[in-house]
């Protein structure tokens, strides 16, 4: 009976010990009282401290152990923190409602209470960057690329969550433009408190809070606290074996909300800079063929070249500040000059039918010249809190020259040479953009109705010269030798201008309506002109009229819109749906006088579907129509006849493409694990696609007034429907604690159905791919940083006309970088790049391996000097390889790279605070993109 008394007392004791006390509460937001999702509340006093996430509905609920007095802290992103006394006097619980204020100055301001490894917002995922350890000289680049769904490939494009990186922000404004690879490559990872990966919302979607469903891919770096007042950069020269050199470096200047960048470089081993900056539009003339590498078609080329060797020259400078309260400006200039050589040898085989399949084999020279001006503003004007307006004036300017020459041979499947050629082109371009947006945004109340105004002009200007020489041997029965030389003056001319008004109301606590309606005219002019230069005695040349033309093409479209957007609890549906009209009228003055008009009506439907099955669960489901109209180099009719071999022109008749895009995106988090996992899915069928009409004369023949020799080709452009693409990316990454890394296992499939007719026949080539891939990322510690990751993808290719294109082949791409301090200032750094191929040997045959290693010295009291040794590609086993799978062609090329060197490199990184000012707010401003 003792025993059991004793019992009962010690379980009455354990209980009382034992009772926590319950705090429940909601958090909101002041004045609209929306409920705050993934609010961090912490409650501490001298002994204890006690986190808690709120979920979806802003509830939150913890136990405390003991009565008395504590702090409580609220923190949510883009609201100012909350700080108060917490007194708990009641044993049987405490009620709490919490409202924080909307922060409307910069990203920079926010505190961070405690380090919690991963925050999730709606469409917002903040990863702490103390929670990844990398080495003392690590980017920005480097850091992103240890964190769960962020890779970058070999050519430093950055994707996360399996999706392109378009835009690159630090604390919530631009940097230099919307260039990714700017911050990556200038930013060092020490200054960086948090990464942000946004699914970025449109300017009026975040503006009016209806949601379009559009979406953009963005990451923005929070720079740490003592960083926002801070100058550093890096300063580099190097020279080596060979006559290889290098030199640059960068400067930053933060001052709060004044920052000032400065960037330039020299080097000769194809380092091309930090500005991806090629204008969009191109050459007036673009080779409309079978896609055959040399003549003109390399030549008139401008954008940059990653094949050959490039020596490059670069200077730039961005700037950022707020004047006064109203004022928001973000301004970025880049000159850039890229000099390049490139040796190529191809072979192509062009599907014709199962017999009669032609192989070209080809060798091409090429020396080019660009050079080119970017200028890139964004003004926002706070004009008062409910008004808002932003200018954006985009000008780039380019020039440049191409020396080309070409030696091809034509042959059968079986061997019989039908032709060889050569070809000598000279080429010139001289080439403006323009582009200038302004946007008016007013809200007409506080409860969702708004109204906009986006009106945009652009205007696209290039000049260009070409002397084309070609020489054919033709053999067979009609053997013969022909020569052509011709002088091509091109001049194409775009302006285009286009206004979009769009009203939001709010029509039900969780129903929001949309009203748009869109307008654009648009006209391009293309004028050239084609002289033969054979006869000597002429000296500006024959004119050749029916090698010539003066196309001109309007283009206008009437679009209304109207769209309805739910939100409740979980679950946010957003419909869509646009008519738009289109007209387009021809005009061609010679060879011959025509006119043509068409009119286009096309429905535009559009869902998009969010769901939230928790704080740290979505799914996002997209259905969207849209449709682009052909282009002015597709419509023109004049023939380019420069290459006697590759003959193409235009069509009039053209409609415009039809694009179904269906798009599944799912992640979940465990936070807990530090643990990922996402899906993404995406699928595209394209009716209407402007496809390739092929004709290869398997005998001399004249089609359309143009004679044609046996193996040569006539294309022009057609619509044709059956052009299908899908691809799939499934990623799940966790941390290995007891190995302190990160791994990441990546499922990758695609597929892709090209259509084309080639004499007549209408084909179909399928390329589909599986593979498996997966990446470790050590965290181990500052003075040990190493990634490895190997992706295994299958591909399977094949021709439904042309059995003896098909063919399979394994591609696996490994990768590996390490750095080590072996003993204090010693760094020792390696890194491999490996592609190897197994499978049939007609689609594929080398394998590419690099291999680097450097030694370096830190010197100076605070390490901020360098001394390197470094040995490019050791294994002198490097090559470059392109493979091109389209609807009438295989093309594998491989071309000149730079070769194995060694380098003596001096590096100095300057770093030092600059003398902080008071914080200038930015009013009733909304935060800009990537802000909350």
């Amino acid at each position: 009976m003792k025993t059991s008394i004793i019992l009962l007392f010690l379980i009455i004791s354990s209980s009382m010990w034992a009772q926590t006390i319950p705090i429940n509460g909601t958090i909101s937001s002041k004045g609209s009282h929306e409920a705050l999702v993934n609010a961090l509340i912490t409650v501490t006093d001298a002994d204890s401290k006690y986190q808690v996430l709120s979920d979806l509905d802003g509830n939150f609920k913890m136990n405390i152990k003991k009565k008395g007095k504590y702090t409580l802290e609220a923190m949510y992103l883009g609201y100012n923190n909350l700080s108060q006394d917490l007194i708990i006097s009641d044993e049987n619980g405490h009620q709490i409602h919490l409202e924080l204020t909307p922060m409307f100055t910069e990203l920079n301001e926010v505190e961070v209470v405690a380090d919690v490894p991963i925050v999730i917002k709606e469409d917002t995922i903040q990863i702490s960057s103390s929670n990844y350890k990398t080495h003392e000289d690590a980017t920005a680049g480097d850091l992103v690329t240890k964190m769960p769904g962020i890779d970058k490939d070999n050519d430093g494009n950055i994707t996360a969550e399996g999706e392109t990186v378009s835009k690159v922000l630090v604390d919530g404004k631009e940097f230099f433009g919307n260039d990714p690879s700017t911050a990556m490559s200038n930013l060092p990872a020490d200054m960086i408190d948090y990464v942000q990966i946004i699914d970025e919302k449109s300017d009026q979607a975040q503006f009016t809070g209806f949601d379009d469903g559009e979406r953009s891919k963005t990451i923005n770096f929070v720079t740490k606290k003592d960083a926002k007042y801070a100058y550093f950069g890096k300063a580099e020269a190097g020279y080596g074996s060979d006559e290889r050199y290098s030199a640059g470096g960068n400067l930053n200047i933060f001052k709060g909300e004044q920052r000032l960048s400065f960037i330039g470089m020299s080097n000769n081993v194809n380092q091309q800079g930090f500005m991806s900056d090629n204008l969009s539009s191109g050459s007036s003339r673009m080779r409309r063929g079978r896609g055959r590498q040399g003549g003109g078609n390399a030549g008139m080329d401008m954008s940059t070249n990653s094949n050959g060797v490039n020596t490059t020259h670069m200077l730039g400078t961005n700037y950022i500040d707020s004047w006064g309260e109203k004022w928001d400006v973000n301004a970025s200039y880049s000159y850039k000059v890229i000099n390049n050589e490139t040796d190529q040898a191809s072979t192509t085989e062009y599907i014709v039918s199962e017999n009669s399949n032609q192989i070209v084999d080809e060798l091409l020279d090429m020396d080019s010249h660009k050079e080119n001006h970017n200028f890139n503003i964004r003004l926002d004007y706070e004009a008062s809190p409910k008004t808002t307006i932003r200018i954006r004036p985009v000008i780039k300017l380019e020039n440049g020259n191409a020396n080309t020459y070409s030696l091809s041979n034509t042959s059968l499947k079986d061997g019989d040479d039908l032709n060889s050629s050569m070809q000598s082109n000279f080429t010139s371009t001289n080439s403006a953009d323009i582009n200038n947006s302004f946007l008016l945004r007013h809200k007409l109340n506080d409860n969702g109705r708004t109204i906009a105004l986006d009106w945009k002009v652009y205007y696209h200007n290039d000049e260009t010269f070409e002397n084309a020489l070609t020489n054919i041997n033709y053999y067979g029965q009609n053997a013969e030798n022909d020569s052509t030389a011709q002088k091509i003056l091109g001049d194409t001319e775009k302006f285009r201008t286009s206004a979009n008004l769009i009203f939001t109301e709010k029509l039900a606590k969780n129903l929001q309506l949309k009203l748009n309606y869109f307008q654009s005219w648009e006209q391009q002019k293309s004028d050239r002109k084609t002289y033969d230069m054979l006869d000597p005695s002429v000296e500006d040349g024959i004119f050749l009229e029916d090698l010539s033309n003066t196309f001109t093409s309007h283009q206008n479209i009437y679009r209304p819109e109207a769209g309805l957007m739910y939100k409740k609890g979980k679950i946010n549906i957003t419909t869509d749906l646009k008519y738009q009209y289109s007209t387009l009228f021809n005009e061609s003055e010679y060879p011959q006088q025509s006119n043509t008009e068409t009119t286009f009506g096309y429905l535009l439907p559009s869902v998009h579907v969010n769901y939230t099955f928790a704080r740290t669960k979505r799914m996002r489901l997209s259905y969207q129509k849209n449709v682009s109209l052909p282009s002015v180099t597709n419509l023109q009719t004049v023939v380019d006849f420069s290459d006697p071999l590759n003959v193409s022109t235009g069509n009039p008749y053209l409609e415009g493409e039809e694009n179904h895009v269906l798009r599944l995106n799912y992640r979940n988090f465990n936070i807990s694990k530090k643990q990922m996992f996402f899906v993404n899915l995406s699928a595209t069928q394209t009716d209407n696609k402007i496809s390739n009409y092929t004709i290869i004369a398997e005998s001399d023949t004249v089609i359309n007034n143009v004679p044609l020799k046996k193996g040569s080709s006539y294309t022009a452009p057609i619509n044709l429907d059956g052009y299908l693409t899908a691809r799939g990316v499934m990623v799940f990454g966790t941390p290995i604690n007891p190995l302190k890394t990160n791994v990441a296992f990546t499922t990758t499939g695609g597929y892709t159905r090209n259509v084309g007719i080639t004499n007549d026949i209408t084909s179909y080539t399928f390329d589909k791919s599986l593979g498996q891939g997966v990446k470790f990322a050590s965290n181990i510690s500052e003075n040990v940083d190493f990634n490895i990751s190997t992706q295994f993808t299958y591909h399977w290719i094949n021709n439904d006309q042309n059995a003896t294109l098909n063919g399979n082949y394994l591609h696996n791409n490994l990768r590996a970088s390490l750095t080590v301090e072996p003993i204090q200032r010693l760094v020792l750094n390696t890194s491999f790049i490996g592609n190897i191929y197994t499978g049939d040997d007609n689609l594929i045959q080398d394998n590419i391996y690099k291999w680097n290693a450097a030694v370096a010295y830190k010197l100076f009291q605070k390490r901020q000097g360098e001394i390197r040794f470094t040995v490019s590609d050791i294994l002198n086993q490097n090559r470059g390889i392109t493979r091109t799978v389209t609807e009438n062609y295989i093309q594998t090329s491989t071309y000149n790279i730079v070769p194995r060197y060694f380098m003596l490199s001096f590096i100095y990184r300057p770093k030092g605070k600059t003398n902080p000012k008071e914080e200038r707010r930015r009013g009733m401003m909304g935060p800009p993109p990537g802000r909350f």
